[in-house]
């Protein structure tokens, strides 16, 4: 579902980026969504939301995107500069994923980015009318983990108050509430500002509707997946560098085959819709998955993480996104 790829405007070309192949991110080429950014801020394009749809103006007022610091402040520069979403969770703080805040060091290790480097624009579902605030603190959390994805969440401290007419904030699920707005088969949105499967790249914000699904079939599924592309080969290069036989080779294979994992854990959220496209992609990272209550309000329920391709439910795949109704107490802590 993602790699983070994004454009630098209608008229330049585009430009192969390594990062999550999806709206999140993929197991393989793990630049940063920010690296990627800085790399083209922004020459490079992948697919976005879905079979998704553009999004009614002010329909999702709590939704921002992340620009990179050196991108120009105007029409142009901020939306070649958007590389990945967040949401207001209050007038001053924005929730996105640590993946999108993080960048490479001079020792090849992904660290937070300083508060410089990004700042937040508001208001504006096309980067007309709204407002580009700095940010004053960029808070990884910390056991996020790089290398899983587990605990893909952070926040952003504005400079100012992001609160106005065309903005709201969007409070996030509790552990109380979660069930009844995120369980499985619940219908779920998902916002971001990616390319479409069109090979479009649109200015506006767009919006996909989903369904949670469950968490352990989307495991083994992942798991299936990267069995059947990436364990053939691993073992073949493993045994002609360690110069193993055939039965060595096959006990390893067999060994890795019946003690596979839990790569979506209990930190995570499972989203698509089968047999469509409905996903989100690059450039969606760090944005918002949320639901509509009975009171018709929205709430948080997740954040846009990683994924193993951008709209391959033929394949079962589908997103996967941190579960906002675990760090409720996190961002309730955090953000004072």
């Amino acid at each position: 579902m993602r790699t983070v790829l994004v454009r630098l405007g209608l008229t330049v070309a585009a430009l192969a980026i390594a990062v999550p192949a999806y709206a999140q991110v993929p197991t393989a080429g793990r630049t940063s969504p920010y690296d990627a950014a800085v790399a083209r801020v922004k020459k490079a394009h992948d697919q976005g939301i879905l079979a998704g749809q553009k999004s009614p103006k002010g329909a999702f007022p709590f939704v921002v995107a992340l620009i990179q610091g050196e991108a120009v402040d105007d029409e142009e520069g901020n939306y070649s500069g958007q590389y990945c979403g967040g949401a207001l969770v209050g007038d001053r703080w924005v929730l996105t994923g640590a993946l999108c805040v993080v960048a490479e060091n001079d020792q090849k290790q992904k660290v937070a980015i300083n508060a410089d480097k990004v700042d937040v624009y508001v208001g504006s579902n096309n980067f007309r009318g709204g407002k580009r605030i700095k940010v004053k603190r960029v808070i990884l959390h910390e056991q996020f983990d790089n290398d899983s994805y587990n605990n893909d969440i952070a926040l952003l401290e504005l400079a100012e108050s992001a609160a106005s007419s065309t903005t709201a904030t969007i409070p996030l699920a509790t552990p109380e509430n979660e069930a009844a707005l995120a369980g499985i088969g619940k219908k779920v949105i998902a916002a971001g500002w990616g390319e479409t499967e069109a090979k479009e790249l649109p200015q506006d914000l767009r919006h996909v509707e989903m369904d949670v699904l469950d968490s352990a079939m989307c495991n083994v599924n992942i798991l299936k997946f990267r069995k059947a592309n990436q364990l053939d080969a691993w073992a073949k290069s493993t045994q002609l560098q360690f110069a193993l036989s055939d039965g060595v080779t096959q006990q390893v294979r067999t060994l890795v085959d019946t003690n596979l994992g839990k790569v979506v854990n209990d930190n995570m959220i499972c989203s698509g819709r089968v047999r469509t496209r409905r996903d989100t992609c690059t450039g969606d990272n760090g944005g918002p998955l949320f639901a509509k209550g009975a009171d018709g309000k929205f709430t948080l329920v997740g954040i846009t993480s990683w994924g193993e391709g951008c709209g391959l439910s033929d394949k079962g795949l589908y997103g996967i996104y941190t579960r906002a109704a675990r760090y409720a107490s996190w961002v309730q802590q955090t953000a004072k």
